[in-house]
């Protein structure tokens, strides 16, 4: 790996290891490459025991994991039986290998293809917050889901020249934003994604900048919903109110993708 690879890595993502203690949730193994992929299975809305109307694939954000609570893709569900499988991407709880970007694509991928064996004729959508939106968006456009729910998407190159107080020379920061993968390209992958979306986005993010989000809203080329935030900031959760609103987006999303 060349060094700026390696730095945009360590910029980027922030993985951890620790074991998390965590309720109603079961971990599931499957073979990856070389070693195996961890994901987190639970139920939320109605019914946990029967078959689910529909499956979520969710990816979590940069210092997020699996087993972490996800509210916007949680607690909207009241009228339907979801199963959420939530992705440790490699260097993340038990998935094997190192963290990196390069990564994602055959990740989200192998994800996809486990949920699809066994979810059937049953519809999945693509999930994420942050920089997990990257992953989700990059199935939208490249691979067969359903549907997508993202929340604060970045654009990966255009967060990293955003931040150019990092350094003292534009060009390093050229230098690393050269390193995003293609296939990682939120803006490009929007631009092919024409399945139904769901957006959730905060216009006070100091993370990703409003105006980057709206670069991914914009080229957005299927059916789309989106619900602004206007005093929200990256990690501003959501309130009883924004899910009361937010709920009728969700009905809208599940009618269209079972459709």
């Amino acid at each position: 790996m060349s060094f700026p690879a390696w730095l945009a890595d360590r910029l980027i993502l922030q993985p951890t290891r620790h074991d998390i203690h965590v309720l109603e949730r079961r971990p599931y193994s499957f073979l990856h490459g070389d070693g195996e992929l961890e994901v987190w299975v639970h139920r939320v809305g109605l019914d946990a025991h029967g078959a689910p109307d529909l499956y979520l694939l969710e990816f979590p954000g940069t210092a997020n994991r699996a087993e972490h609570y996800t509210d916007f893709l949680e607690d909207c569900w009241s009228r339907r039986s979801v199963e959420i499988w939530a992705v440790n991407p490699p260097g993340y709880g038990r998935s094997s290998g190192a963290a990196g970007l390069k990564k994602l694509p055959a990740m989200a991928e192998r994800a996809l293809q486990e949920i699809r064996r066994v979810a059937g004729d049953i519809p999945v959508i693509a999930a994420g917050g942050s920089l997990g939106s990257v992953s989700a968006l990059y199935l939208a456009a490249q691979h067969k889901v359903e549907g997508v729910m993202v929340q604060n998407p970045p654009a990966l190159r255009e967060v990293i020249l955003a931040q150019s107080g990092w350094w003292h020379f534009k060009w390093a920061t050229r230098m690393i934003a050269r390193q995003i993968p293609r296939e990682l390209d939120s803006i490009a992958n929007a631009q092919r994604a024409t399945v139904p979306a769901l957006v959730v986005t905060a216009q006070q993010d100091r993370v990703v900048l409003a105006s980057i989000q709206r670069q991914i809203i914009n080229a957005y080329a299927g059916p789309l919903k989106v619900f602004s935030m206007p005093d929200a900031d990256h990690d501003t959760p959501l309130m009883e109110s924004d899910l009361e609103q937010l709920r009728p987006m969700v009905s809208w999303l599940y009618e269209v993708v079972s459709s």
